[in-house]
């Protein structure tokens, strides 16, 4: 191998961009297109969240916040979920760690300018998350189409109208509609659950 053909090589990809025009994109006007997956944002899907705390487990920066209540039936209710996106660096482990997909890398790129918006209760991960979902087909980042009872409570939401957490799920958190407080959708949650 001759000596040097790593520097010949780097100066041909130098010489190949020295005739191409400049690509710069002024953002925040003009947004890049971001690949599919990339770890911008997290999403967190309540349906599919059993609250087993196993992405907050695996998270190193400790940036998700999961407490639960156990049920009689033995199913845990989600009383607190919250993710800190200012502590987060995006590494995906908590993705990885999670058995039933519920929190996957896919969400919108949001540039915050105020570093208190970027502290995410259930209520806003959950809105979040309906709203990925119904631009984007009712398909999951993942590929996955969302189950039929979570698509009708999503649009049911969408119009806002008050439609109790779909069955066979473990969605327990409407996302907030206007005038409907998050005591109310905690008891509406528990009326559904019981």
């Amino acid at each position: 191998m001759a000596y040097g053909l790593g520097v010949i090589k780097g100066l041909m990809v130098v010489l190949r961009h020295l005739g191409r025009k400049p690509f710069t994109v002024e953002f925040p006007e003009e947004v890049r297109p971001i690949p599919h997956r990339a770890r911008t944002s997290l999403l967190w899907f309540d349906e599919r969240c059993t609250g087993c705390s196993t992405c907050a487990q695996a998270c190193p920066d400790g940036c998700i916040l999961v407490e639960t209540r156990p049920n009689p039936d033995g199913s845990l209710t989600k009383v607190r979920y919250e993710i800190d996106f200012r502590i987060c660096m995006y590494c995906g482990l908590c993705t990885e760690a999670c058995p039933y997909q519920a929190i996957q890398p896919g969400g919108p790129f949001d540039a915050a300018y105020n570093f208190d918006d970027m502290h995410h209760d259930k209520y806003r991960l959950t809105k979040t998350a309906h709203e990925y979902l119904r631009t984007h087909d009712y398909m999951y980042p993942h590929g996955q189409r969302a189950p039929r009872q979570v698509i009708e409570f999503i649009e049911a939401e969408a119009r806002g109208e008050f439609a109790p957490p779909p069955p066979g799920t473990h969605a327990q958190i409407p996302a907030q509609v206007p005038g409907f407080s998050p005591e109310a959708a905690e008891r509406a949650a528990e009326t559904a659950a019981a």
